[in-house]
């Protein structure tokens, strides 16, 4: 039976690794523009009448590529939608150009403009031109074919708005905003499985056995008391760490995505400005010492405490000198085999206790510290 003190220890231990999980991952969101990719795919599913991906492997996969789904060749709805003047100004440089964020109003002006094209005088009725376009099946703007899903889904809208471009603009927004609810899901579905593979690499790479750990700390009660006050003074140090990780790292839990529709207008400008304004470079810079300032410390201790790592790790027994196999017959020398296989089994052990480590830092932060305040009261 474990006791409550171990599962304390457990815990601290998983939410320090998983704040440094976390801060990895949002660089490698920063890096790579996940943000920037999961918006043109959700795009792209409301305006070319595509699912991308059937595998959830080809979708994270397509997170860490070069390549975007505006790359093909040729003419599209969407290949348009970027090409718009407000939407390429919200790109922040050459290596992002398309936007992570836009809002259900610039949603809507874009696709009004593009239906309505851009010749168009100043006293000019814009209903009838959106009407023309849609029966027309193509943009107004510059004669693209629309999809057909998406024409129709254009078409319900515009009968349901009875040719009101007020109305029509309003559905439109509330599209925007049901689709960007589904684009969070796929955001945390996404970086839920990158997390487990940093989880792994650390649990491997600082031999974040949890099996062993639990073994230690039922085993020890001296550590199990000092594991327990380390985590106590540790939340107590940091009691709003969850909401500062959230505000300095880019909000990099994995329902960021979606909370980011959610805010208010002027909260959403706001973070969209932000975003426009700081430079990878810079971000990155500042995300490494935040996470190597608030986080590294502590790990330094725990793993000292609980003696994690690989210095102290023996997969063999060390054998007397004069019971070496130098000299021995070869069937007395078929020793090494069992040897060689309790090895296999130790390892296979502790891979075990690597995948739990890796399971719960995929959890994410945000998990570990609501379970460790919970503890505390």
């Amino acid at each position: 039976m474990i006791g409550l003190n171990v599962v304390i220890g457990l815990v601290s231990i998983f939410l320090l690794y998983s704040l440094l999980a976390t801060a990895i991952q949002e660089l490698l969101a920063t890096r790579f523009g996940f943000r920037q990719k999961l918006l043109e795919r959700a795009l792209f599913r409301m305006l070319e009448d595509g699912n991308m991906f059937k595998r959830r492997f080809s979708s994270i996969k397509d997170l860490f590529s070069k390549s975007t789904v505006n790359d093909e060749k040729g003419k599209n709805v969407l290949k348009s939608f970027y090409s718009h003047p407000l939407i390429k100004g919200l790109g922040e440089d050459a290596y992002s150009s398309k936007p992570s964020h836009i809002t259900k109003e610039t949603f809507s002006k874009v696709i009004v403009d593009l239906l309505r094209g851009e010749e168009l005088q100043q006293a000019e009725e814009i209903s009838p031109l959106i009407e023309k376009s849609i029966e027309e099946g193509k943009l107004a703007w510059n004669n693209t074919p629309i999809a057909k899903d998406t024409l129709r889904n254009f078409r319900l809208m515009w009968v349901d708005a009875r040719g009101d471009t007020d109305a029509f603009r309003k559905l439109l927004e509330q599209w925007f905003d049901d689709t960007m609810v589904r684009c969070s899901g796929w955001y945390r579905k996404d970086t839920q499985y990158i997390l487990l593979a940093i989880g792994l690499f650390m649990a491997i790479l600082f031999n974040i056995d949890s099996i062993a750990i639990v073994g230690k700390l039922q085993n020890d009660r001296k550590l199990r008391e000092e594991v327990v006050m380390r985590a106590t003074n540790y939340l107590e140090a940091h009691p709003s760490l969850q909401q500062d990780r959230l505000n300095d790292l880019g909000n990099a839990n994995s329902a960021t995505y979606g909370k980011l529709y959610r805010t208010s207008r002027k909260a959403l400008a706001d973070s969209i400005v932000r975003a426009q304004s700081d430079s990878l470079i810079n971000r990155e810079k500042e995300l490494t010492h935040k996470a190597d300032s608030l986080i590294n410390a502590a790990i330094a201790k725990s793993n000292g405490i609980l003696g994690l790592g690989w210095s102290e790790v023996k997969l063999t027994e060390q054998k007397p000198a004069d019971e070496s196999f130098v000299g021995k017959k070869p069937k007395e020398s078929l020793e090494w085999i069992g040897d060689a296989f309790g090895m296999i089994g130790k390892l296979l052990f502790m891979f075990v206790g690597w995948l739990i480590t890796a399971i719960a830092i995929s959890f994410g932060a945000a998990f570990w510290f609501n379970l460790a305040k919970r503890f505390r009261k």
